[in-house]
């Protein structure tokens, strides 16, 4: 179906190429005053066309293109005494109206025609006649009202089709939508498990295991790896289907590129009769601009083909730069990333080599079955390919192998030449190393959000290694409540993306509309086991400020704690402790000292300020002395011990001092609460003290623990 704007272009040009030719004929029939009058016509079209392109109701626009037809064309026919081949006007402004797929329409218009040639038959019969007898005129008429009819079931049947379609599109949309979700939900059902396996094997290797179990322990990971790499070519391929694919165009360094693509293959082939060759070309620009997690995938890709179908020989890989020119738009020196990818496998046949960048496309799978892998990759690399402006293609001879050709435009950043020297000695992973911490930080405050048990030990165990205990919230709710009881100001919290009644990402919203410059600036890293594509802008705009994906890798964990922690709080490996807390004394007498006092009431939660400075006689300074007196002079135990004795007498006196002092800085509610229990112990009620001592007591250690932190930055 034709867009509605194209229709209405078509029906105004058959407006004026009738128009036109009826005003020839008027010319050559009855002179140019005649065809002047029949030019007049012209006038509607002109009108209605101006009025179609500001109306928006497409059914107020096709009925005005229709009346105003209409009525042309009557004009023309009356004017040149022609109403005896009006129907054939009528007929193919008709056939035209059709494009619009409107059967009320059409219905409508053939009704309104029909009526106007079967009332001329009696009003205008003799000039009929005299253009052609009657009989002729009837015969016409009756074929156009046949015509009618036809066009109408055919529009009919098209809009019905139509209809249909767009049922199947809206089901296939449906379909697509809901497969994205289950890959969504997938990713994150399988990453959640395989974070608890590989974060396990992390923390297993920082144990004095022999040789023998670390190797068992590099086996796990490199299988956590590979499940792991699966499920990122299937949500990769989602990606692409779902055109949400993104090329960047950023500056790297093309050697350490290279460098790392030839690690991870060499780890792949030593377990096999394969030499990995590699011939990288020495004047490649040192520094090129494109988006090298892409290129990676696609070598690594390739490689990985070549090493899984070759059993022996050789995997050759050529890298070469093919120089361009300057592009006129940006100014850049641009050129060609060359690479090929030979190997002495087992081939491809001629048929075969029509499937290899197809989805799941798989060749020979009887024969191959015992190789690993979901068909996808070569499909994502044509995919991503194709999106840089480059070209895939493949030469293969069967049972003597193959050779991929990749080319990928590039942009020069740094034109000096590479100089690639290949690194032999570094290998992917070594199970005898161990991965080493570069700081601790005992003093840090870490809160970890997340609704998997497994999940949160985890990350608990990791980061012990970096001398420091994390606290732990199981939901989103909770970690809203900790943060806004603000009796612990964490220096950063990770929190889970997906968890149940409230996600990370609607809980870190709450936390950054809580009021308090606090809650507006404390890091939040999203700890995510979800892939698709632009979930890291999602955690952005919620207010997070970064994210780790699961499984979680002690060396992303040390970079992002590196990066968020504050620096004051990050000790050298082997500082004693006693250095550790004069330095985080002494830091936190600095914080409190650089708080405005502004900054220090809004952090006074639960507590009425404006009376408290008040009966300071309206001094903030005496006001905060008083509060440090306060959270010094804790009676909590004092209270508890008579309360444990039964010793209503003294409780009575203790609760009268919690109830004066909490009175005086402005706490309300508890001094309230003491007020209660000093009168029943007073007149002797046991089970109202019984009942309501602990919910008051724990308050009051609570606004002792804000008042220390706020303080004297300790609990």
């Amino acid at each position: 179906m034709l867009p509605f704007r194209t229709n209405i272009i078509i029906l105004i040009i058959e407006f004026l190429c009738t128009v036109l030719l009826q005003i020839v004929y008027g010319a050559s029939v009855y002179g140019w005053e005649a065809a002047g009058m029949v030019a007049i016509g012209l006038l509607p079209v002109l009108l209605v066309s101006l009025f179609s392109f500001k109306v928006n109701n497409e059914s107020v626009v096709i009925r005005c293109l229709y009346i105003s037809g209409i009525a042309t064309f009557y004009y023309m026919s009356y004017a040149l005494h022609t109403q005896g081949t009006l129907s054939f006007f009528f007929l193919a402004l008709g056939i035209t109206m059709a494009l619009f797929i409107r059967p009320q329409v059409i219905v409508e218009y053939f009704g309104i025609t029909i009526a106007i040639l079967v009332l001329m038959v009696f009003s205008e019969s003799k000039i009929i006649e005299e253009f052609s007898d009657r009989q002729l005129y009837v015969t016409f008429l009756t074929m156009y009202a046949f015509a009618g009819v036809t066009i109408f079931f055919v529009v009919n049947s098209v809009k019905r089709y139509q209809q249909e379609m767009e049922e199947k599109n809206e089901i296939a949309r449906e379909a697509l939508e809901a497969k994205s979700n289950f890959l969504a939900n997938m990713s994150h059902e399988i990453r959640t498990p395989m974070n608890a396996i590989y974060g396990m094997a992390e923390l297993l290797e920082e144990r004095g295991f022999d040789r023998k179990e670390k190797e068992y322990i590099a086996t796990i990971k490199r299988s956590s790896e590979t499940l792991l790499s699966i499920i990122n070519e299937i949500l990769d391929f989602s990606k692409v289907e779902a055109g949400l694919m993104r090329i960047a165009s950023e500056p790297y360094q093309f050697n350490s590129m290279v460098q790392d693509v030839i690690t991870i293959i060499e780890f792949r082939v030593k377990d096999k009769l394969i030499r990995l060759e590699c011939n990288i070309d020495r004047n490649i620009p040192r520094e090129l601009i494109g988006d090298e997690i892409r290129i990676k995938q696609i070598l690594i890709n390739i490689l990985n083909n070549a090493v899984k179908f070759t059993n022996q020989g050789t995997v050759t890989l050529n890298i070469s730069w093919r120089g361009g020119n300057v592009s006129a738009v940006q100014r850049e020196e641009l050129g060609v990333l060359c690479i090929s990818v030979k190997d002495t496998g087992i081939g491809i046949s001629e048929d075969d080599l029509t499937k290899l960048f197809t989805a799941f496309g798989q060749i020979n799978t009887k024969k191959n079955r015992n190789v690993e892998g979901t068909g996808l990759g070569l499909a994502i690399c044509k995919e991503l390919t194709d999106a840089m402006g480059g070209i895939i293609r493949v030469e293969s001879v069967l049972k003597q192998g193959s050779t991929f050709y990749v080319e990928l435009p590039q942009k020069i950043g740094d034109p000096a030449p590479c100089n690639f020297i290949r690194d032999e000695d570094t290998i992917y992973y070594t199970p005898t190393k161990d991965f080493q911490i570069d700081f601790i930080a005992p003093t840090a405050k870490v809160l970890i959000v997340d609704d998997n048990k497994v999940n949160r030990q985890v990350a608990w165990e990791m980061m012990k290694l970096f001398g420091f205990e994390a606290a732990l919230a199981e939901s989103g709710e909770e970690a809203i409540d900790r943060v806004k009881k603000h009796l612990i100001t964490y220096d950063l919290i990770f929190m889970d993306h997906m968890m149940p009644f409230m996600d990370g990402v609607e809980a870190t919203q709450n936390i950054r509309q809580m009021p308090g410059e606090y809650a507006r600036k404390v890091p939040i890293v999203a700890l995510t086991a979800n892939a698709i594509n632009g979930v890291e802008q999602q955690f952005i705009d919620a207010g997070m400020n970064d994210y780790i994906p699961k499984p979680i890798k002690i060396g992303e964990l040390q970079k992002v704690l590196c990066k968020w922690l504050p620096k004051h709080k990050q000790f050298p490996i082997g500082t004693s402790l006693l250095e550790i807390e004069e330095l985080a004394n002494k830091q936190a007498v600095q914080d409190w000292n650089k708080m405005s006092p502004d900054m220090i009431l809004e952090q006074l939660d639960g507590i009425d300020t404006e009376t408290g400075i008040n009966n300071c006689a309206g001094s903030q300074s005496a006001y905060f002395e008083v509060l440090q007196t306060f959270a010094t002079s804790n009676l909590a135990n004092v209270l508890n011990t008579y309360f444990e004795k039964e010793d209503l007498e003294n409780y009575s006196v203790t609760a009268h001092s919690i109830k004066g002092a909490c009175k005086n800085i402005g706490a309300h509610d508890i001094a309230d609460k003491a007020y209660s229990l000093e009168r029943a112990g007073k007149r002797g009620d046991i089970a109202f003290v019984w009942d309501h001592h602990e919910e008051m007591l724990e308050e009051y250690t609570e606004m002792i623990k804000m008042l220390k932190k706020i303080f004297f930055g300790n609990f």
